[in-house]
């Protein structure tokens, strides 16, 4: 079972299971595997082209609807995984757009709405606001952000919207995150990893081997570990049995301060996830 971070009376639990790539009927297996296990949040995206099968699977799985921590993204960047571009979403159109979410999840609301990738029809302060109003009709519980750098984290809060839940970045040992995690908590942001142990890279490296040998962990275990012991949400996403079972099976050990140093040292600005801003053209998850 999950231990969970709470934050202005909603709670998110510090292991989700993340969704990017998974499709069809795998989707809808490991959906409904995950909650039987006791994974209790679900993170999606529009863009991920499943919210259908994630929605069967929560449904299926008998679980209430009010104990899952349910996440999905409003997709900004015009891209699906299938490589087929749709058109950009434009602001008047984002009512709609998690209309169709919640349609397809099967639910009347959801408990986290994000920006995707801070991509902007007008501005910044525009869409926080329509986000908002759909908070306020009760379609959604808490809005957040995702892949915001620091200076767009605080331009949130001096456009006003001093509540922003989360912020939800690439974050694993070889990337460090350190200043953005610093702002995040001293504006009360929640940080959320994607991404967190590297598409396996964390299994490669022989500190993270070795660690997992003294700790009688899994590496995958060690760096989930590192994470939820910097208040870190993880979201890992998996499509094998095993792995989802080891993947929450972290809150019976804790890692020593030198060895969670000897983790954050690990450090090589390594990212998975490229910089949209950089190339907005060209299919950006290659």
């Amino acid at each position: 079972m999950s231990i969970s971070f709470t934050k202005s009376g909603s709670t998110i639990p510090s292991i989700g299971l993340g969704t990017w790539e998974l499709n069809g009927s795998d989707c809808l297996r490991v959906v409904t595997e995950a909650l039987e296990i006791g994974y209790r949040h679900i993170d999606g995206a529009a863009m991920y082209e499943n919210e259908s099968e994630v929605g069967s699977a929560i449904i299926n799985s008998g679980v209430r609807r009010e104990d899952i921590f349910l996440a999905t993204k409003i997709n900004t960047i015009g891209w699906t995984p299938s490589k087929r571009k749709v058109t950009t979403l434009k602001n008047k159109d984002i009512s709609k757009s998690l209309e169709n979410s919640l349609k397809n999840l099967q639910t009347d609301y959801v408990d986290l709405l994000l920006i995707h990738w801070p991509r902007f029809e007008t501005n910044l302060g525009d869409m926080l606001e329509i986000l908002y109003k759909l908070k306020d009709a009760k379609k959604v519980k808490e809005v957040g952000v995702a892949n915001f750098n620091s200076k767009l984290l605080n331009e949130c809060i001096n456009l006003g919207f001093k509540d922003i839940f989360c912020n939800q970045v690439e974050y694993h040992p070889f990337l460090s995150q350190a200043k953005l995690l610093e702002v995040m908590q001293d504006l009360d942001i929640i940080p959320v990893a994607y991404c967190p142990i590297c598409r396996g890279d964390v299994a490669r490296h022989d500190v993270i081997i070795d660690l997992a040998e003294k700790y009688s962990k899994t590496p995958a275990q060690i760096t989930l570990r590192w994470m939820y012991q910097q208040n870190s949400v993880s979201i890992p996403k998996t499509a094998n049995s095993y792995r989802l079972r080891e993947n929450i099976d972290i809150f019976d050990f804790e890692i020593e301060s030198k060895d969670m140093l000897k983790i954050y040292n690990l450090a090589r600005n390594q990212r998975l996830v490229p910089n949209l801003e950089v190339n907005e053209l060209e299919y950006p998850f290659d």
